[in-house]
């Protein structure tokens, strides 16, 4: 394995470890007011009760959700749409409620973490 791949999953391993919050999670939390394990919570269920037809509704909440969110970091945070994009969009999986969507964030937050464009 490459040396950069292998210090990637060292860095995602750690985080795990600490159970670190991602950035995107602080960020979400002033945006909506409530906490990131409650939303979670919520969003979980919510996925778990729904048959395809409200599934459907969920994806288009959520994609709604992700604009909003979005514009915020950028009139808010003076994100440039691309950072703010990303940072929207690395919890889309969680807002849906789907199992992956803590994992599917934190690897977008050691990313964006690490990246130059930050």
């Amino acid at each position: 394995m490459e040396p950069k791949t292998e210090e990637f999953l060292a860095k995602l391993e750690i985080r795990d470890v600490e159970d670190h919050h991602p950035k995107s999670f602080e960020l979400y939390e002033e945006y909506s007011q409530t906490n990131i394990e409650e939303t979670i919570r919520n969003r979980r269920e919510k996925f778990n009760k729904a048959d395809v037809k409200a599934r459907k509704e969920l994806l288009a909440e959520v994609e709604n959700e992700i604009g909003k969110f979005c514009k915020w970091l950028e009139e808010n945070k003076n994100f440039e749409h691309a950072i703010a994009y990303y940072y929207a969009v690395s919890l889309k999986s969680l807002l849906l409620g789907l199992p992956v969507g803590v994992y599917v964030a934190k690897l977008f937050s050691v990313i964006l973490d690490n990246s130059a464009i930050t």
